[in-house]
């Protein structure tokens, strides 16, 4: 392991395993003074600016190394709407999660529509279950291994998640069609409902395109694996166990790439862009509460736990992060790329583009709500509670603050901006500071910043802290060169406007995060793209969420090819 650090950001303290945080206090003047110290998982990075590319448009088609059904999965009528009714049907199976869904160990039941994913998936690949291991970890995580020849190998993982984003009831009446219908409207080619876009179009695509290949009788040098987990929506922990079974068995540094969710390829025009994502931010959520004492309400203090919380909300939104633009920002080079062929028309940000003025750039882009947030990290103040009767004084009052990492900052950083706010109001209204970490800890084990008074204290709880993913190579990379080949292959199909197709090749920044960050010791080699086509109102997470019979096919098409490719292309140098 390496010595990781993010953009700008300064170098861990220690090492005691990704989501272990430590706090200690610093008195002095009398100010109080607060170090945040995070311990996180350090793994091999490339956060030089060579890392990132130079020209999207650099790349040129790679012949398909294995082309059997190619055509038959682009333009066969029956075999898209064969396919749609794959997805359709996980679509109708709930595989809900929530951010306390108890573990399978705990609670069973909760899970038993994954078990009735896990025989669904089995009916229709009845080929890929026979000829691959199918093995299941921690209860409900998937993990098929497709052997290859050539055991020295490093194998390829492809990965997606079972788990869908819960629908909010009183929203079931809004939708065309209900969210587990996974009904299709052929006239517009949209299948609806929970998971078509996030993320079962995924799971289908590569289940099918291994099975399509072993049914051609394609037989890998190269072990292909396909893993689900089944808690992504959670920040759960079932990726994780999958990605320490593939460490227990093959050792770090183990794979030759990874390819999960993330970037697609957009369409403007006629002209065709490819966004896979070479990082992603990082994560933290604090969950701020505020205790005081209780009462009668027709005796109020000047001040209620809701409204001491109140005044604290009011300072976190007024000090939003500042905007940093840096050249190892791989987003900084999805808009130049954007710009320079016309997928954003902007003149302001072309004009500051072309005088490479970064700072007066970052300006520009903080007053744009679509851009910014690749360039800083963010705060939403997501879940607020507090007081149960019109006349009791509200005992606590709790609000949950979620940040993604900008990639020039780190979780100590962001630690630092909420402390502050916190550290401001506890001396105002002569409160407690305590910083507990993670779901399950108690207040036994807290760190105290500053002892509990008779007005009362802070509680604040740290989880998922997650620091900026490292960057995955794109320049001289043979891995990006195989996506990017196999890309504009893809793409100058004639269903896309065949030879004369314009394609372009970005490196792209997530603002969420996937299961690949349990899997970076695995490989550096880690790309969140699909290939598919993007359809832009997918209404991931929300109402009506439905995508397209193209997009599912599309991305087929681009992973039936990508895995000889990697076969045929690839070396392990």
């Amino acid at each position: 392991m390496s010595d990781y650090s993010p953009i700008g950001g300064s170098k861990p303290h220690g090492l005691f395993g990704r989501r272990r945080l430590l706090a200690t206090v610093v008195l002095g003047a009398g100010a109080l003074l607060s170090a945040l110290i995070l311990a996180v998982h350090i793994v091999n990075s490339s956060n030089d600016k060579g890392s990132i590319c130079s020209d999207c448009a650099g790349f040129k088609s790679l012949s398909p190394a294995f082309n059997k059904s190619l055509d038959h999965i682009l333009y066969n009528k029956d075999y898209k709407m064969s396919v749609i009714d794959k997805l359709a049907g996980a679509v109708k199976i709930p595989t809900e999660i929530f951010d306390f869904t108890p573990s399978p160990s705990e609670n069973p039941e909760a899970w038993v529509h994954f078990q009735e994913l896990h025989e669904y998936l089995e009916s229709q690949f009845p080929f890929l279950y026979e000829k691959a291991q199918v093995e299941k970890i921690d209860g409900f995580g998937l993990l098929f291994t497709w052997q290859g020849s050539k055991p020295d190998l490093k194998p390829l993982i492809l990965m997606a998640h079972q788990d869908v984003v819960p629908v909010e009831p009183s929203t079931i009446d809004m939708w065309t069609h209900p969210p587990f219908s996974g009904f299709y409207n052929s006239s517009e080619d949209l299948i609806y409902g929970r998971g078509t876009a996030d993320i079962k179009q995924l799971v289908i695509s590569h289940l099918e395109a291994v099975e399509r290949l072993m049914l051609d009788g394609f037989n890998p040098q190269r072990t292909v694996m396909i893993s689900f987990g089944c808690d992504e929506e959670a920040s759960g922990s079932c990726a994780a166990k999958i990605a320490q079974h593939i460490e227990n068995r093959y050792g770090p540094n183990s794979i030759y790439a990874i390819l999960d969710e993330g970037g697609q390829v957009g369409e403007m025009d006629g002209v065709y862009f490819a966004e896979p994502v070479t990082s992603e931010k990082g994560y933290l959520d604090a969950e701020i509460t505020v205790f005081t004492p209780g009462g009668h309400s027709s005796v109020p203090p000047d001040h209620t736990s809701i409204g001491i919380l109140g005044d604290l909300i009011v300072d976190l939104e007024k000090d939003p992060y500042d905007i940093l633009v840096e050249e190892n920002n791989p987003a900084l080079e999805t808009i130049k790329c954007f710009v320079k062929f016309g997928a954003i028309r902007d003149q302001e940000i072309a004009k500051l583009l072309s005088k490479n003025d970064l700072k007066k750039l970052g300006t520009a882009l903080d007053d744009r709500l679509a851009l910014k947030y690749l360039f800083k990290t963010s705060q939403a103040l997501d879940i607020v509670s507090g007081g149960i009767k019109a006349n009791a004084l509200p005992e606590s009052a709790t609000v949950l603050v979620n940040n993604r990492i900008g990639m020039h900052s780190s979780v100590n950083k962001t630690l630092e901006h909420i402390m502050k706010h916190v550290q401001s109001k506890a001396e105002l209204y002569d409160l407690g500071i305590k910083v507990l970490t993670g779901r399950s800890s108690k207040e036994e084990a807290a760190e105290v910043i500053k002892p509990a008074t008779k007005n009362g204290r802070f509680v604040i709880r740290l989880l998922d802290p997650l620091e900026p993913a490292p960057f995955s190579p794109t320049n001289g990379s043979q891995v990006w060169d195989i996506i990017s080949g196999t890309t504009v292959n893809t793409y100058k199909q004639k269903l896309f406007g065949g030879e004369d197709a314009k394609v372009y090749i970005t490196p792209a920044l997530s603002t969420g995060n996937t299961d690949t960050k349990s899997f970076w010791n695995l490989t550096r080699n880690i790309y969140r793209y699909s290939g598919s086509l993007q359809y832009n109102a997918t209404n991931e997470h929300t109402v009506d969420e439905k995508n397209t019979g193209l997009s599912l096919v599309s991305g087929i098409a681009f992973m039936y090819q990508y895995i000889p490719n990697v076969d045929a292309y690839a070396t392990d140098a």
